[in-house]
């Protein structure tokens, strides 16, 4: 048994089924995906675009390299003392 939905939109009436109603839902959820994926896109391009950032990025990587960083444990634990 089909259930239908009355969606009326300005001056039209459309009729909803569950399958109409899950393809809604489901193009929802790849539009709310996509958007949270340009979103983080942007952000990547700013950084990458940002000279002094990369550079600082850069110069973490070789902090990590040397063992010139302490673990988050670590710092809260003489910092607590």
């Amino acid at each position: 048994m089909h259930s239908y939905v009355e969606v009326t939109m300005m001056t039209k009436t459309i009729h909803l089924d569950d399958e109409d109603r899950k393809l809604l839902a489901e193009t929802k959820h790849k539009l709310d995906e996509a958007t949270k994926l340009m979103a983080e896109l942007m952000e990547t391009f700013e950084i990458l675009s940002d000279p002094e950032m990369v550079k600082a990025i850069h110069e973490g990587q070789e902090d990590i390299k040397a063992g010139r960083v302490k673990e988050l444990r670590t710092l809260l634990k003489d910092e607590a003392c």
